[in-house]
């Protein structure tokens, strides 16, 4: 069996998701090249990561480190993404400090 790498993860979760190199590429306003080269051996920068596991609905350890995929909990993170884009940029900032406070006391 191939080891898993970051690379074999993205496309195992793009697969998952149902969707393509192209909407992909689409979603990130980045070109499909881009993307067939994260699958293949470059490394998406951290932000980058991010935006790829919340389209791709899984989290940014499990493209990293391949940490197992708590879909109940992915779940909820797209109920409170599709809840934030009704919010204005000043609440937004808001519940992005109210996280950062969670996750600094380590609820």
């Amino acid at each position: 069996m191939p080891e898993e790498t970051f690379h074999t993860r993205l496309r195992a979760a793009i697969e998952a998701r149902g969707t393509t190199v192209t909407a992909v590429a689409a979603h990130l306003s980045i070109s499909r090249f881009t993307v067939n080269r994260w699958l293949k051996s470059q490394m998406p920068d951290a932000e980058q990561i991010s935006r790829l596991a919340a389209y791709l609905n899984v989290s940014v350890d499990h493209l990293l480190r391949g940490s197992e995929i708590d879909h109940d909990h992915m779940m909820r993170c797209q109920i409170l993404f599709a809840m934030s884009t009704d919010l204005q940029t000043s609440q937004v900032n808001a519940m992005i400090t109210l996280a950062e406070g969670l996750l600094a006391t380590k609820m």
